[in-house]
């Protein structure tokens, strides 16, 4: 079920200091193990670990297809319009076969009630502030309520300048049902939701001051 407050994990028990000297790559493995169940998910989020090699978002141009060729089924890039769009720009076949049609131009953000909307607004800016991973899982019903289980990824990518004005994503469905792409998908509901910080404090915890720890624990679950 879905809590409305932001599943972050990562964000108030993994400070730097409490991730240095622990290995990159055991850091990562252990995000990567404990958040995401599905293949696709772990993958594109290790391939995008490593060609962002420290920095706080690899370049568009960096997305090498024949390095994820077995993943874009699965996998998308959209554009950022602040707050108010996460516009698809490319999407895979098998997205969009089992959404039930084109999603290239669709807005991602569209998809939600308005509840749900605010909290993966919310994920999506700290995505393009602080370079943060979001991910988790919804639920997406067709007209005659069947029901289908996904996982999700976004990952920040700099597209031109030096902002965060891209997502590279995947979704992928959860135990697939055998029906799945022959009834349109027409409604979505948000389950799990969380913000993963790969390397750094977000800017809210930047001065660690007690007032905005106070404030992140009012803003985010803390998942032990």
């Amino acid at each position: 079920m879905l809590s409305k407050s932001l599943l972050a994990p990562n964000l108030l028990r993994h400070s730097p200091a409490s991730v240095a000297g622990r290995g990159t790559e055991r850091f990562v493995g252990e995000f990567v193990e404990r958040m995401m169940q599905q293949a696709t998910t772990k993958e594109l989020y290790a391939y995008w670990d490593a060609i962002r090699n420290g920095r706080i978002a690899p370049r568009r141009f960096e997305i090498e297809p024949a390095k994820i060729a077995g993943l874009l089924r699965e996998t998308f890039i959209a554009e950022c319009t602040g707050l108010l769009g996460m516009r698809f720009r490319l999407a895979g076949t098998r997205l969009c076969h089992q959404f039930g049609r084109e999603l290239r131009g669709d807005d991602f953000l569209g998809f939600w009630s308005h509840e749900d909307r605010e909290a993966i607004s919310s994920v999506v800016h700290n995505i393009i502030n602080d370079g943060a991973v979001g991910y988790g899982s919804f639920v997406g019903l067709t007209e005659s309520n069947r029901e289908a289980a996904f996982e999700f990824v976004l990952l920040p990518l700099i597209h031109t300048g030096s902002s965060i004005n891209r997502l590279l994503g995947a979704i992928t469905a959860i135990d697939p049902p055998f029906w799945l792409g022959s009834e349109p998908l027409v409604a979505f509901k948000i389950g799990d939701l969380g913000l993963h910080l790969p390397d750094e404090t977000p800017t809210f915890l930047a001065h660690n001051s007690a007032e905005a720890a106070r404030r992140a624990r009012q803003r985010f679950y803390v998942v032990e």
